[in-house]
This record gives C-alpha cells, structure tokens and sequence, in this order.
C-alpha cells in the first residue's frame, strides 16, 4: 500500500496532524470530523508560507463565533482562497483528485454534503494576464440581451402604425394574404394579452399588408407623420420584429414559431448581406417547432390538435418555398414526421388547402434538382389541371383574386417541372412537351399579373417569383431563337416582364435585382442595333413603330419607369433591323465589356434551383 506523506514548502515531510476535538455538529452524529483539521491546516499553511509573517495579523479569522447549538450547515467554498487565488472544483470521480487531495497543499475538500464531492485547488494568478474586471467577467448572451431589452423598449415596441391605419393593413391581410397563408393562426381574432407580442403581431401584419396597392396611403409610424416608402416601411418593420426577437423577450415559443415563419416569407432584405435571413428565419422556425415537437402527431381529442396540426403545414409549406427561393435543401423530410401529410392537407380550409396541395406539387418538382437526380435525357413530371385541383379542394367559393394568385404559383411550378440535360440548356428547341408547357405557363403569368388582375392579387413573394421565371423563359427565346419572328416575340415578353417586376421592386428586393439586370441587357441590345444599323446603312424603323407601340403599352403598369416604356416603343422598331439580317446575332455585337455570361448564367439559372442561392451575388453585381 502507498501512503503519501504531506510536505511543506521546503519538501520536508510534515507531522501528522490529529484533530484535537470535532466540531459539535459531528460530535452529535457520530460522523469524522474535518472541518477543524481543513481550518487548522489552512492557517497552518498561511502561517509556514514565504512572505506570511509581516501579513499574518491581517490574516482573515477563521474561527466560528456562532454557538454550538445554532451553528449552520458550513458553505461550499467560494472560487476563490484565503489568499484570493482563483480555485478550480476537481470532482472525485477524476483520478485527479485522488493525487491532488493527498499532494497538494492548498487543496480543501468539499464539505456541503456527507463525505464531500471533491476537491477546491487554488491557482495562483498569472502575472502575465491583465486583472481587469472586463476579462474575468466576460460579456455573456444575458447580458447582450439585457442591453437590447433596453433599446427594444424605446425603439422597436413603438414602431407600429396608428390605429386608424393598421385598421386598414390588418383588414388588407384578412382578406388577401391569411386565407392563403394562415400562419398567425387565431392570434388575430383573440386579443393577446403580452404587451409585447400584441405589438410584435401587429407589426408583422403591417409588413406583409405593406405589398398590397391599397396599403400605399397608410404606410405611416406615427399619427402625424409622413408616409413612408414600401421599401422604408418594412425595412423598419422588420428590423424592429428582428431586434425583439434577438433580444428574448418573446417567450411562448409556439408564438414565436408563427413570427419566425411569417418574418421569412413576408421580410424583404434591404442589401446583399441580408440576401440569406428569410431562409435563417426559416431555419429558426423550424429548429423551433422541432425543439416542441410539433412534427410529432398529437390526438385528436387534443384541445390545440386543429392549430397544431395547422401550424405544422405552415412551416412545412415554408420549408419548400424557400428551398425553391434560395435554393436550400429542405429541413423537414417525412420519414421524421409523425403526422399523415395527405391528412393535415384536407382538414385544412379550402384557400390553404389548395395552397398546400400546390405545395406538394413543388415538393415532387424540388427531387428532379436534387444531387444525383440530374436526368441523362429530357425529363417531365405530370401535373393535374389547375380546375382540377380547385374542384378537389373544394375553393370553388373562393375570390377569384385570391384564385388567380394561387394559379401564377401554379403555373410557376409548371415552368420548373420539366428537367432538359446540361447540354441542351444554351438551345431554344428543348423537347415538345417542355417548350409548350413552358411557354404556356409564362405566358398565363403575365397575362394574369398584367392585363386579368392588375393590382388585384394577393401580392405574396410567389409573385414576383412567377413574373421571374417568365422573364428567364422569354429571355432563352430572346436569345437562342434562329428565327428573327420568335427572337422579336422573346423580346417583347422580356419587356413586358421587366415591366411587371418594375412595379413591384419598391416591395420585392428580388424584383428589383432582376429589373436592374433585365434593364442593362435591353441598354446593350439597343446600342447593337444602333451600331448594326449604321454599319449596314439600314433605315431606322423607329418612326414606323408609334402605332404598334400603343398596343403594346397596355402590358405596362402604372408606376412604371420611363426607361422600360422607352425599351418598349423602341424593341418593335428594331423587328425591322432583325428581319433584314435573319443570321444577325445581336448579343454578339454587344461592349466586350459587359459581363454577357453573368447574364446567362443568372436568367437562365434562375429555371434552375440551384442558382437561386445566389441572390445576393445578382445583387452585387446589376446592383
């Protein structure tokens, strides 16, 4: 057996120490006694150490002065010693301990319950570290939170519309965007009782009432202020609904699922290092319902089971819209969920029941572009017809706006549910069956948003995100066709759609993206033909072309730019530059210093998922 044998300072070995009367407290039970050997022997090692003899009448006493009879239960030590040296715990599960405890001189055992837990071991300080109490006491996550509570409760709880005018917005959202998209659940129809999430719930409504036409006289943040700009207005929202957020203060965290999710569908980023937060948010909200289980099937008997098994479609929904969006692989797969999909669909209302299904469809199109799915030969995935699916959902009674809004996703869905091979891309003669659907489709999109339901829609991100895929589709026309009468169609088409997403990138940052690349490519091809007509000595046509530009305005809508509308009446003077030269490759006479394959690769990329993730990229670069 190996006994180790205390030593001093010097390394001579020590006396053995017997304790010359236990406490009352062990007395009483019976028990060893330590805590007079521990004292005794701190005070004997502060008296024995180098540089103790001019401070031991400064020493701190050690002695109890309380009776017998009413001494309490001794404390666990503090982090630090007598002699204020950091301390570190060693458990007694460590083999570290059982070295410690029998070498070391300025180690104490752990008394706060029978027999210990371990060990306290003093460190003496490095000099070489600086003692600031910014150092020791290192900023945590609290307490970042506890300054932002602070900033929220001047600055974010205030920013809010008045009364009278989120009467308006929250009637806009009622009627438009809830029965589409019903994420806030019952919140709106029973007053909430948290101050906080009241004002958090009204300003998420604003921000997604703030896209719709009619919300443009009452985009305000205090009663006697100016009007805002749509972009001004939900920045503002939604850096407010972020902060509060960031800062804790919304604690029901089934309530702070619907924000979350809310926040990532209807929040507009304001610059390129925001491009990826809607799918953050969309991460966090799914992070979230998981931490609750939501994804888990709860009986029907349940009392919440309807708005739980509501608020699961939601974000289930959400998931795939942003993988289509930003091009992100999706976070909640079937295999982990408990529910029946098919379901939770029909047990929903008939708009967010065809809505869903919509989705479902999306969900098939999303596995033709995932890795390793890529098809070898053309490939298409079968869609039922749109009457079809409102007749099986039963939302023959629903307005025929809100119809229209859910046809654009649908139609948008057709665009991207046909896969062509890698090599094939860069042609304007895919198969058939693609080439008619896709046409088709991007024709009904614009069709719908420019001329059936101007300003009438339910103006959701699927919007925007049609008119885009309109725009790549005309686009490929416009720049792979051989024939001058289909190049002249795809140009037209590729106005009318900058057109449209013109008007909505005051709202939409990815409209706004496209506009500013769309707009730069019709700058360049118009300085082409300018160029191409001078060098062959062809008559401008431009005079020819007032006529048949009127009609063609209709397409625009109001708020428009002047530079689309002057594309406009410009592209049918140029037919007549095209037609005469059928072999002309305009983008061939384009400034070598336009980046034309940033272009190509950003429309004709956006008909794949892909490259959506590169928002912020786009951004940066067509500004």
């Amino acid at each position: 057996m190996v006994r180790f044998v205390e030593s001093d300072s010097t390394g001579l070995p020590l006396k053995r120490k017997q304790v010359a009367q236990a406490c009352s407290r062990c007395r009483r039970r019976k028990k060893r006694c330590f805590h007079n050997h521990d004292e005794q022997h701190v005070r004997e090692t502060l008296e024995s150490s180098p540089g103790s003899r001019g401070t031991t009448a400064r020493a701190p006493t050690l002695e109890r002065s309380t009776p017998p009879e009413l001494e309490p239960l001794p404390d666990r030590p503090g982090p630090r010693n007598p002699e204020g040296h950091a301390s570190r715990f060693i458990g007694d599960l460590s083999p570290e301990a059982i070295l410690m405890e029998a070498t070391s001189l300025c180690s104490h055992r752990d008394v706060s319950v029978r027999g210990g837990l371990g060990i306290w071991q003093s460190r003496a300080p490095d000099p070489s570290k600086p003692t600031s109490p910014f150092v020791l006491n290192a900023p945590s996550r609290q307490a970042v939170q506890d300054l932002l509570k602070a900033y929220v409760w001047s600055h974010c709880i205030a920013c809010c519309p008045p009364p009278s005018d989120y009467a308006v917005l929250r009637r806009i959202y009622l009627e438009k965007l809830d029965p589409i998209f019903p994420i806030l659940g019952s919140h709106l129809l029973t007053p909430l009782q948290d101050e906080i999430e009241r004002k958090v719930l009204q300003q998420i409504v604003s921000l997604a009432a703030a896209t719709d036409p009619g919300a443009t006289r009452h985009l305000r943040l205090n009663p006697e202020g100016n009007l805002f700009s749509r972009h001004d207005f939900c920045n503002s929202l939604s850096n407010s609904i972020q902060t509060i957020i960031d800062a804790g203060l919304i604690t029901d965290r089934l309530f702070l699922v619907r924000i979350l999710a809310a926040l990532s569908l209807y929040m507009q980023p304001s610059c390129p290092d925001e491009a990826d937060v809607p799918a953050l948010l969309n991460s966090r909200a799914v992070h979230q319902m998981h931490t609750l289980g939501l994804q888990m099937a709860s009986e029907d008997s349940h009392t919440n089971s309807q708005a739980i098994r509501s608020l699961f479609c939601c974000v289930w929904a959400l998931d795939r819209i942003n993988s289509a969006f930003y091009g992100r692989a999706c976070l909640i797969h079937e295999r982990d969920v408990g529910w029946n999909i098919d379901d939770c669909i029909a047990a929903q209302a008939p708009p967010f029941r065809l809505f869903l299904m919509i989705v479902g469809l999306l969900d098939r199109v999303i596995g033709l572009y995932r890795p390793g799915n890529r098809q070898e030969k053309e490939f298409i995935t079968e869609l039922p017809i749109f009457e079809q699916m409102i007749l099986d959902a039963e939302a023959t009674r629903v307005p025929s706006s809100c119809l229209a809004s859910l046809e654009i996703f649908y139609h948008s869905i057709a665009i991207l549910s046909s896969q062509s091979p890698s090599e094939n891309r860069s042609t304007a003669l895919p198969a058939p069956a693609t080439n008619s659907r896709r046409s088709l489709a991007a024709d009904r999109i614009t069709s719908i948003v420019g001329h059936e339901f101007l300003g009438q829609l339910s103006y959701l991100p699927i919007i925007p995100y049609g008119v885009s895929l309109s725009l790549s589709v005309s686009y490929r026309k416009m720049r792979h066709s051989n024939i001058p009468m289909f190049r002249s169609r795809g140009k037209q088409a590729f106005i009318a759609n900058t057109t449209l997403l013109k008007s909505l990138d005051d709202t939409f940052w990815t409209a706004k993206t496209m506009v500013a690349m769309a707009e730069q490519v019709l700058r360049e091809m118009d300085k082409a033909v300018a160029s191409i007509t001078q060098e062959t000595g062809l008559t401008d046509a431009s005079k020819k072309s007032d006529s048949i530009s009127r009609g063609n305005r209709e397409v625009s809508s109001p708020g428009a730019g002047d530079a689309v509308a002057d594309h406009t009446s410009q592209g049918i003077a140029d037919r007549s530059v095209i037609e005469a030269i059928p072999d002309l490759d305009v983008f061939g006479h384009f400034d070598p210093t336009f980046n034309l394959g940033a272009v190509d690769a950003a429309l004709e990329g956006n008909l794949d998922f892909g490259a959506s993730s590169n928002w912020f990229d786009w951004q940066q670069l067509w500004g």
